[in-house]
């Protein structure tokens, strides 16, 4: 994996303070919750996360001077605090079989769904969202590295396509064919307890219908609605395009809002002492 640049875009700096300690701090105001939100749910552990936000924030301080205009300064922390999580946690993808999870996740070669095309306000529909709420964090720890990662920035951090594969150090193709098959997984996932009913069999070829659930892939891409057209996607497909707009909807309840007091005070504490810092698990005890 490339080695992360220290930079933001001029334009965006500019509007910072000059002072590091100053930017830094209004750096953990603007991009401190979302970022909080992303890392927890790579390491899914708290103090861990903590661990992680905190040594972005103070290697930003650190190297406030090196910044050269490459990037947004929340993406350029994102590269940081991401890559730092996810050396914490490769050896569990090493023990997975993840090629066997995304092919169990295809749901076209299913004969049984669980059904998420509802009216948009029927009761039904408000109920799904509210279950997938709820479960869409648990749901998560079962999504595979890499997959993971690339649907947490995209849907949790609301990145485009472009500042995830920046953040990751990928192309944005591989981007693309990791969010995809992280949608089915999360799909997979968050469906994994509702009843299931019989589905007719699909009315294309299967060729067909991966042209088309590609097609709904990059509408959740871009952001845009994916119009279903009755003549042209049948009901297993509509099943299958609603539940990724469910999971979808319960990712972006996720987005990070605040960002714990205490990590806020460690961070600020470190630079006032003008060290790199002590782990937010210890400074968060006192």
């Amino acid at each position: 994996m490339p080695r992360v640049r220290y930079a933001c875009r001029m334009a965006a700096t500019s509007a910072l303070p000059a002072d590091p300690r100053r930017a830094i701090a209004e750096l953990v105001t603007r991009c401190g919750p979302m970022l909080h939100a992303v890392v927890l749910r790579l390491t899914r552990n708290r103090a861990d996360a903590d661990d992680v936000v905190q040594e972005a924030f103070l290697s930003a301080y650190k190297h406030w001077s090196e910044f050269r205009g490459e990037s947004q300064p929340c993406t350029w922390l994102h590269s940081i605090a991401v890559r730092a999580a996810l050396r914490r946690g490769r050896r569990e993808t090493r023990r997975r079989d993840v090629a066997r999870e995304y092919a169990q996740a295809m749901p076209f070669m299913q004969s049984r769904l669980a059904a998420a095309d509802f009216p948009s306000a029927s009761l039904e529909a408000r109920e799904l969202r509210t279950d997938a709420r709820q479960r869409v964090d648990a749901a998560m720890r079962d999504v595979a590295e890499p997959f993971r990662s690339a649907l947490v920035l995209k849907e949790i951090a609301g990145m485009s396509v472009a500042d995830v594969a920046m953040v990751l150090g990928v192309k944005a193709a591989t981007v693309k064919t990791r969010l995809h098959r992280g949608r089915l997984l999360l799909r997979a996932a968050l469906l994994s307890d509702r009843p299931r009913t019989p589905v007719p069999a699909a009315v294309y070829d299967r060729a067909t219908c991966m042209d088309l659930l590609r097609a709904k892939m990059e509408a959740l891409d871009r952001g845009v609605d994916f119009p279903v057209q009755d003549d042209l996607v049948c009901e297993r497909c509509r099943q299958v395009f609603a539940s990724l707009d469910v999971g979808a909807d319960a990712c972006r309840s996720l987005r990070g809002r605040t960002m714990p007091a205490a990590l806020r005070k460690s961070i600020e504490k470190a630079m006032r002492a003008g060290t790199d810092g002590v782990p937010a698990r210890k400074a968060t005890r006192r």
